[in-house]
Parts: structure tokens; C-alpha cells; sequence
């Protein structure tokens, strides 16, 4: 990337959160296949990751990562699922679209 190409700023928790809404409002994301295949012990669904990322109270678990080789903003949160334990989600956003991805959850 060159000094030129700079990406947009990462998302603050507010707007990633309006953001997430309206994504998820629409089904506009996706699981990678390790989030949704390579843990089944963890007995994680899409259900407790969305519910977790609904809520108005989740928080940054770490700063947001800028993924060079994706040109995407990486967001580690710290949540809760459906039965209220801890829930940790790492999410891909793909802004200009309106699409994220689920990387990974535990």
C-alpha cells in the first residue's frame, strides 16, 4: 500500500455498533470456515455470535488491526452469548460494502 492509499480510520465502538446492526438487519456477513466448522466444541452458534454483537453493551477486547493483505479493519469484542457467558468474536468489516465477516469466536 503505498503512502497515498492510506485506509479510512477504524470504526469507534459506537459506529462499528450501528454498523453491525444494520449488517446484520440486512444478512450482510458470513462465517470463515474456521469459525464456523473447526471448534464445535466450544458449542458456539451464529446465534450466540449475533446476539452478542446486537447488544449495546459489548466492548473492544484490544484495538482494532488494519489487515493490509485484505484491506479490512479486524475487531477482537468482548460480549456475551445467548446464555449470558463471556463471548469473545473477532470480526473482518468490509465497510464500502456493508459486509463483515466472523473470523473466529470462543
Amino acid at each position: 500500500m503505498s503512502s497515498e492509499q492510506q485506509p479510512a480510520p477504524a470504526m469507534s465502538e459506537g459506529a462499528l455498533r450501528n454498523f453491525l446492526k444494520r449488517a446484520i438487519k440486512k444478512g450482510y456477513y458470513k462465517e470463515s470456515f474456521h469459525a464456523e466448522a473447526e471448534h464445535p466444541e466450544r458449542g458456539l452458534s451464529i446465534d450466540d455470535v449475533l446476539h452478542g454483537l446486537e447488544r449495546d453493551d459489548w466492548k473492544f477486547a484490544k484495538p482494532p488491526d488494519y489487515d493490509a493483505k485484505y484491506g479490512c479493519w479486524e475487531y477482537l469484542i468482548r460480549t456475551v452469548d445467548i446464555g449470558g457467558d463471556e463471548l469473545h468474536v473477532k470480526i473482518a468489516v468490509c465497510a464500502q460494502v456493508g459486509r463483515f465477516e466472523v473470523i473466529t469466536r470462543w
